[in-house]
């Protein structure tokens, strides 16, 4: 039921991360991909929101930094770029959000059940 999932918790708001090498890590792993890299790197308004939205959900075990080296490990383990390519969904072309859906759904099938 999604009337009962957990996101903006109330919270630590998002700091900026200063270092630019953590920065271009996540970059690399997680782009916004909406923007410039040069903008959001500097702005970093993707990874405010998605931090604010979920990062809070589980602040009482994961600091900002954990927060997003777990989503980084995350990303690594399940590639879901690489399956979202290989069900024809590149940048530049509009999907639906059932193309996605279906594109994830075997990826995630452990996570649904």
């Amino acid at each position: 039921n999604k009337r009962n999932l957990l996101n903006n918790c109330k919270g630590d708001a998002y700091t900026k991360i200063p270092e630019a090498r953590e920065r271009k890590k996540l970059d690399d792993r997680w782009p916004d991909l909406g923007n410039t890299e040069e903008y959001s790197m500097k702005e970093q308004k993707f990874w405010e929101y998605e931090y604010n939205k979920h990062g809070t959900v589980v602040q009482g075990r994961y600091n900002q930094e954990e927060y997003f080296n777990l989503t980084m490990k995350l990303k690594d383990k399940f590639d879901i770029l690489q399956t979202l390519q290989n069900h024809g969904i590149i940048p530049g072309l509009t999907r639906t959000i059932k193309q996605f859906g279906n594109a994830l759904r075997q990826l995630l099938k452990c996570f649904l059940a």
